[in-house]
């Protein structure tokens, strides 16, 4: 059966579920997305939270409250996936923001304003925000505070403008895995940044060693 809200009664049963046996225990390592639901009770995202699975999987998730996001980044897990929203108001953002973990998954999104960027630019660890294909040139420069590492590998076009922006990142990785070409001004540009930039195409990883130069 698929239930479109997860509210507590129904994760503590399958937290039961997964306590089981031993093969449960394996099952528990794709988390919830074993099943379907929309969106979580705030009680739910508590008990969630504090269920010791990790990585923890909600990619089923279309909608999340700014309270549900303030009780799931209280995670204590390494890796958070919340891959099914496709859109977050930068107050759900906010909250996300202070996860403490190492990855924070939200490919999903599929367009990203200054505001939710600038305020996910405050979680500290590896943000994937791999459904953005492209961006404007006040949400790069809202990224470049964030200081883990940034994987953009939905990215498509880079205009010179963005390529200045994201220059000036501050983080330690940069990918655009999904760049194919970019004008030699845009790679003069990106070959400012100083960290580790990951790029899959040769004639773009060609362009931006030129711009090094």
């Amino acid at each position: 059966m698929q239930y479109p809200i997860l509210d507590a009664p129904i994760a503590i049963e399958l937290l039961a579920f997964f306590d089981e046996n031993p093969v449960n225990k394996i099952l528990s390592f794709v988390g919830f997305d074993l099943w379907t639901f929309d969106g979580i009770t705030d009680e739910a995202a508590s008990v969630v939270a504090e269920s010791g699975l990790d990585p923890l999987y909600l990619d089923s998730l279309k909608f999340l409250s700014p309270e549900s996001a303030r009780r799931l980044a209280r995670f204590k897990g390494g890796f958070l996936s919340l891959c099914g929203l496709e859109e977050i108001s930068p107050e759900v953002a906010a909250a996300l923001a202070e996860y403490r973990g190492s990855v924070l998954s939200l490919n999903g999104l599929a367009d990203l304003t200054p505001e939710v960027a600038a305020e996910l630019s405050r979680f500290p660890g590896l943000l994937t925000l791999n459904g953005i294909q492209t961006l404007s040139v006040a949400t790069a420069a809202a990224l470049v505070p964030h200081r883990g590492d940034l994987i953009l590998d939905g990215v498509i076009h880079l205009p010179v403008e963005v390529a200045e922006a994201l220059s000036k990142y501050e983080g330690k990785s940069l990918s655009l895995e999904s760049l194919r070409f970019m004008s030699d001004a845009a790679a003069k540009a990106l070959a400012g940044y100083r960290g580790k930039l990951e790029l899959m195409a040769e004639d773009v990883q060609s362009a931006a060693r030129q711009g090094e130069k």
